[in-house]
């Protein structure tokens, strides 16, 4: 698992350096909601991804037989109930994330 993305801590300095002074909040409240967007899209992806592993390991305790008759409804039951959930919007993450880099390249 790679290492949550959290604003740095020398960000606020590498800015000064590369933008003149007016630009500089701008760009840093830009970056640090870019760095909490991705971190947010990452959780809602792993939510997701978990309830697959979960699907995937569901249905192989029922296709071995190693899930008894009654845990069998059971977990047919919870993984529909997960396939229902609704899935991330990758379209609206990813145009919050185009918007902010659009804001850092200007």
């Amino acid at each position: 698992m790679t290492p949550p993305l959290a604003p740095a801590a020398d960000l606020d300095a590498s800015l000064d350096a590369e933008a003149p002074s007016g630009v500089n909040a701008s760009r840093s409240d830009s970056m640090h909601a870019l760095a909490a967007l991705l971190l947010d899209w990452r959780a809602d992806c792993e939510r997701q991804l978990r309830g697959l592993t979960n699907i995937q390991r569901w249905l192989e305790r029922i296709r071995c037989g190693a899930a008894a008759d009654g845990e069998c409804e059971l977990l047919l039951q919870e993984m529909a109930r997960l396939l229902h959930e609704t899935p991330p919007k990758n379209e609206e993450w990813t145009r919050q994330a185009e918007r902010y880099l659009s804001s850092l390249t200007r």
